[in-house]
């Protein structure tokens, strides 16, 4: 954004210039190996030490 602006600004403007323009994140892609049934047993069993 600095670069762009070419005059540096606080990085929170920054997150309100990019939620203005409707910039967001995207999730995280899933991986093609990847087995919900297990991911939520294992979630079910696990304690937290």
């Amino acid at each position: 954004m600095s670069q762009i602006l070419e005059q540096p600004i606080h990085p929170q403007r920054g997150w309100e210039y990019l939620r203005a323009s409707e910039m967001r994140r995207r999730p995280r892609p899933e991986h093609e190996e990847a087995n919900v049934h297990e991911q939520q047993q294992w979630k079910k069993k696990w304690r937290r030490p």
